[in-house]
Order: C-alpha cells, then structure tokens, then sequence
C-alpha cells in the first residue's frame, strides 16, 4: 500500500487489515493437546475413620491390640505371619498364589479376633516399596486397616 493511501485512512484501518490470526490459533490448536497429555491427575480417596467411642470398649480394643500383636513381615523369600497366641504360618512369595493366601490367613485372623484391626508390616532393607504397599492392601482389605510400618535390620 503506498505510503500516501496509508496517510488518508486512518490508523485503525491499517492495523486491521495487517492481522492474521491464523498463526495464533494455530499454535493454540497445538499446544493446548500437548498441555492436556503432559498433565498430571491425582486419585483423591477418603479414608473413613471413626471417632473414639466408650472408655470400656476403647480398653478392650487396646488390650485385644496388645495380646494379639499381629504382625506380617515380607523377607526376600516369604511371608511370615505371627502373633501372641497365634501359629506362625509362612507363605512362600515364588508361589503365584501367595498374595490371595496371605488374605486368607489376614481375614481368618480379623474374623477370629474382631477387636484387633492393626497389625505390624516387617520389612527389610532391601524390600520393594510395591511389596510393602501391596501387604498394606492385602491387610486393609482382609479387615485389618490399622497398618504400621517396621523395618528390620
């Protein structure tokens, strides 16, 4: 456009004929996918949890928690479940059916003793932090949600 007809028409005029939009959408058409692909999404859940009740049946539940003293520990080769007043039982990990015995042996005990809902998870320095979430679930869902951790040297 010559510099004179630039001079007659205004300002504004100039400006919208010059842009082009195309480029911008096209980079948004592009961009805005990749930002959705590399998000990252979180799995909230809620752990329901219960308030205290009776002092009697709070005592009960403690005294029943410190008799029992269940504890699982996962060592490279199996799963050893012990207790005060229980059998030991150790379940070899290489077996593909170990995970769904040790529920077994998990609700077996939560059914026997209802008061008692914790057990102690053992482990080792060297074991995977899969294996130790794993038993965690095992025991969460076998009716023992109160779960802790120890690791042995």
């Amino acid at each position: 456009m010559p510099a004179r007809d630039r001079r007659r028409r205004g300002f504004r005029e100039v400006v919208a004929d010059d842009v082009d939009l195309m480029p911008l959408m096209n980079l948004f058409v592009a961009l805005i996918p990749m930002l959705l692909v590399s998000a990252v999404f979180l799995n909230i859940t809620v752990i329901e949890m219960k308030a205290p009740g009776d002092e009697a049946s709070q005592a009960r539940a403690e005294q029943a928690r410190l008799d029992l003293s269940l504890s699982v520990t996962i060592s490279a080769s199996s799963y050893v479940v012990e207790g005060n007043g229980l059998e030991r039982i150790s379940l070899e990990r290489s077996d593909p059916g170990a995970a769904a015995r040790l529920a077994g042996v998990l609700a077996g005990v939560a059914g026997k003793y209802p008061e008692n809902r914790d057990v102690m998870i053992v482990s080792q320095a060297d074991t995977r932090y899969e294996d130790i979430v794993r038993v965690m679930d095992i025991s969460r869902e076998a009716g023992l949600p109160g779960a802790s951790l120890l690791a042995a040297n």
